[in-house]
C-alpha cells in the first residue's frame, strides 16, 4: 500500500514566557497546517532554544469508508480490531448558540476523522462496518448543564480491487394468474 500519511519536521524556538529550563512537562502551542498542536519542550532547553518536532498528517482522503462490512469490488485482505473514538461537547442552555442539529453533524464529522487517523496509524486503507451512537446527559438545577457524546466505531481494514469482479444475475420472473 503506498503511505497514506505524510510526515514534515518543524524547527520551535522555545518562547520568552519559559523562565527556567524545561524539566520536560513544559509545552509551548504551534498551529501546524491550520490545527492547534501542542509540543513538550525538551527536558533541558530554556529560553531562546530551539528543538525540532516532527508533524504527521494523515491523507484520510483516501480512506474508503462505509457503514456496510465490504467495499463493492474491493476484496478484504487483511482487517485489525475495532477501534472506537469518542468526542463531547459540554453547554448550558444559556451558552449554546449553535443549533442542535449542527452540534452533532460537527461532533460525528470530528469524531470520524478521528477514526480514519486511527485507521491510518494501523496501515489500512479502509474503515467498515461504521456506526455512530449518540448520548446525552443533563444535570444541574432543571437539567440546564448538558453534555454531549459521539461515538464513532470502526474496523480498520486493507483492502484491494478484486482480480475479477463478482458478477451477478439477478432475473426475476413474474407470472399473473387469471381465474
Amino acid at each position: 500500500l503506498p503511505t497514506l500519511a505524510t510526515q514534515k519536521t518543524y524547527e520551535v524556538k522555545v518562547p520568552r514566557t519559559v523562565s527556567q529550563p524545561s524539566d520536560g512537562s513544559a509545552t509551548v502551542s504551534c498551529v501546524v497546517n491550520g490545527v492547534n498542536s501542542t509540543i513538550k519542550i525538551p527536558k533541558g532547553l530554556k529560553r531562546g532554544d530551539t528543538f525540532t518536532f516532527t508533524h504527521t498528517k494523515f491523507k484520510t482522503d483516501k480512506i474508503f469508508t462505509s457503514t456496510l462490512p465490504s467495499v463493492p469490488k474491493m476484496e478484504i485482505i487483511q482487517s485489525k480490531p475495532m477501534v472506537s473514538i469518542s468526542v463531547s461537547h459540554s453547554f448550558t442552555r444559556e451558552s449554546s448558540s449553535e443549533p442542535f442539529g449542527n452540534m452533532i453533524g460537527r461532533l460525528m464529522q470530528e469524531a470520524q476523522s478521528k477514526i480514519l487517523d486511527r485507521v491510518v496509524e494501523h496501515q489500512c486503507n479502509a474503515c467498515l462496518g461504521m456506526s455512530f451512537d449518540m448520548t446525552n446527559e443533563s444535570s444541574g438545577e432543571g437539567g440546564d448543564e448538558k453534555e454531549f457524546v459521539v461515538t464513532a466505531q470502526g474496523t480498520p481494514c486493507v483492502v484491494v480491487p478484486t482480480t475479477r469482479a463478482r458478477v451477478v444475475d439477478v432475473s426475476a420472473i413474474t407470472e399473473l394468474v387469471c381465474e
